[in-house]
């Protein structure tokens, strides 16, 4: 999948990818796992920066592609890739920034920590790398502090990513281990509000996957959500697991819309608050609101199939099959397995009358029941009422079959019977009754107007949506504060030549200057033009020039000239030479000694 231009990505952007388990026992990959997850959602939290959600990062687990494929692919500018070895009480972390456009290995840190530190270690993680993407890329705020555990309880934190490592496998099994893992963290920490989060959802999709009663995921769901109420109620994630029940449970779209709109105020990048969103929309037959909803998420999160499911569910209800059936394609091929994009590709061949194209799916999806379903509603709809159509309980199935198979055999009756029944049981097949194409037949009787009006909530018009404004940029600092600091900089930059310390960093330079880094990161990119390296290497480079030229260095290599001048990679000296004058330091060497 390219579906991002490699030429119009943000240059404050990053992926981190999944950090590779490098600890003795395999078994630790849900702590590798659960450590890039935490660095990825530290890193959300910083406004300015575009993070790649985890599922599109996760897209690339265990495959060797380089990393310059991987920025193209994603739009991102830089890459984040590292290891974690656990061992007993010890954890060792690397990691390293690659600018995604020249492959150039921007920062790399080894951290070998006691496992008790593991939360002071994720936030000194997260905030050095938030630094070196604005030293290189160009100005933004950052926090004091990014990563926030909710627990100081090593052995809770540890299970809960157990818990969570297994809900992310998304089958039942997985959810019941799940489910263990999390009630072991909660007996370990009873006010750590993420592994009542975790079984918010299991209980909710459990529930979805017809694996337990509606009146038992209503029970559960509702204790677990009292819990995090009682411990932390300012959680997005609480919003979102509040929406999730809402929707699934109990079919409140007004109580559902309010708990996405506090998630997305409390975390507007939150990809599954806007798949959640568009999903209302599509209810509601806002189409192009819900289009908007889901291309916000596409946009951090471009590999996730389920989003673009989504847009393609969207764009079937809105009518535009062939757009739907090129999104559902899309969908398939970064989820070949995806059963539900089959379905609704085959719905929409089938609208638009591309019989052949349907009968070739239809071919190769025999040993899926909706298959012989498909051909059956073809036949009908091309006027065949005599044929039998398939027997079986579909409660299960994605689509109403026994509706759709009633509407066009034209025992209206039974049809009314049958969506009168779904909508009173809430079965999750009729939620979208209104702009189903099937349901087409229906909408001239009478009875139909009146089953629309007894769903008064179906119809909420949701334009009080909020739209999340990026923070309105103001000066830092006053005119006269900007001229002191200037010429503060020039100062040590030309008088005691702080730029030939290799080590130098935004960080350092603030304490130097005596001015918070997120101002003197304005002040240089704002007020120069230049973000932070930039800035340094260019008095690097005029140093190195001087120094090349001057004969008592003669004795000296060019690379070591470069780093008496502060450089400390040959790569990037390299790199920023070649950008800066347009040819190598050799080539410019030779033309310099020739006049």
């Amino acid at each position: 999948m390219d579906q991002a231009k490699s030429s119009s990505y943000p240059s404050k952007s990053i992926a981190v990818l999944p950090f590779v388990n490098m600890s003795p026992d395999p078994e630790n990959e849900y702590f590798s796992d659960g450590i890039t997850e935490e660095i990825i959602n530290a890193l959300t939290g910083v406004v300015g920066l575009k993070v790649i959600a985890r599922t599109s990062s996760f897209a690339f687990k265990g495959k060797n592609i380089d990393v310059r494929t991987i920025g193209s692919q994603l739009g991102v500018q830089s890459i984040l890739e590292g290891s974690v070895r656990k061992s007993k009480n010890r954890v060792r972390i690397t990691a390293q920034l690659i600018d995604t456009k020249t492959g150039l290995h921007l920062w790399s840190k080894n951290f070998d920590r006691e496992l008790d530190d593991i939360f002071a270690t994720q936030d000194e993680i997260s905030l050095l790398i938030a630094d070196q993407v604005r030293e290189n890329f160009g100005h933004f705020d950052i926090k004091d502090k990014l990563f926030e555990s909710h627990t100081q309880n090593v052995t809770a934190y540890n299970t809960f990513l157990k818990g969570r490592f297994h809900q992310l496998k998304w089958n039942n099994d997985s959810y019941h281990l799940a489910i263990k893992f999390y009630k072991e963290a909660i007996l370990l920490d009873p006010r750590y509000p993420m592994p009542h989060i975790g079984l918010v959802q299991c209980y909710t999709y459990l529930f979805l996957w017809r694996a337990i009663s509606k009146s038992e995921a209503r029970e559960k769901t509702d204790f677990h959500l009292n819990a995090i109420k009682n411990i932390h109620p300012n959680l997005a994630e609480y919003h979102l697991a509040q929406s999730s029940r809402s929707i699934i449970l109990d079919w409140d779209l007004k109580k559902a819309h309010q708990e996405l709109n506090k998630t997305l105020e409390l975390s507007p990048a939150n990809t599954d608050a806007l798949e959640a969103l568009a999903g209302l929309y599509i209810v509601i037959g806002q189409f192009d609101a819900g289009i908007k909803s889901i291309d916000k998420a596409l946009e951090v999160n471009p590999l996730s199939a389920n989003h673009s499911f989504m847009k393609g569910n969207l764009l079937y209800y809105k009518k535009d099959y062939n757009e739907a059936i090129k999104w559902m394609d899309i969908a398939l091929k970064l989820e070949p397995n995806m059963l539900l994009a089959q379905q609704v590709k085959m719905a929409a061949l089938l609208q638009s009358k591309k019989q052949n194209d349907l009968a070739n799916l239809i071919n190769k999806n025999q040993e899926h029941p909706f298959a012989k379903n498909f051909e059956t509603l073809q036949n009908l709809m091309a006027g065949k009422s005599d044929i039998s159509v398939p027997e079986g309980d579909f409660e299960n199935e994605f689509l109403p079959w026994e509706l759709y198979f009633s509407i066009y055999k034209d025992e209206s009756d039974l049809a009314f019977l049958l969506l009168k029944n779904g909508l009173k049981n809430q079965i999750g097949q009729y939620f979208c009754f209104r702009h189903d194409p099937f349901l087409k037949p229906l909408k001239k009787d009478s009875r139909f107007q009146i089953i629309e009006k007894s769903y008064p909530d179906f119809s909420l018009q949701l334009h009080e949506t909020k739209e999340i404004q990026a923070p309105t940029e103001v000066p830092k600092m006053e005119s006269r504060e900007i001229e002191e600091y200037l010429l503060e900089l020039a100062r040590l930059m030309e008088g005691e030549k702080c730029y030939l310390d290799p080590t130098l960093s935004l960080k350092s330079l603030s304490e130097k200057i005596d001015l918070h880094s997120n101002k003197l990161s304005w002040l240089i990119n704002e007020q120069l033009g230049k973000n932070f390296n930039e800035y340094i290497n260019s008095f690097r480079l005029e140093s190195f020039k001087s120094k090349a030229l001057d004969e008592k260095n003669s004795h000296l290599t060019l690379l070591g000239l470069a780093y008496e001048s502060g450089f400390n990679s040959k790569t990037v000296f390299n790199a920023f030479f070649k950008k800066t004058e347009g040819k190598t330091p050799r080539e410019w060497m030779r033309e310099k000694l020739k006049t």
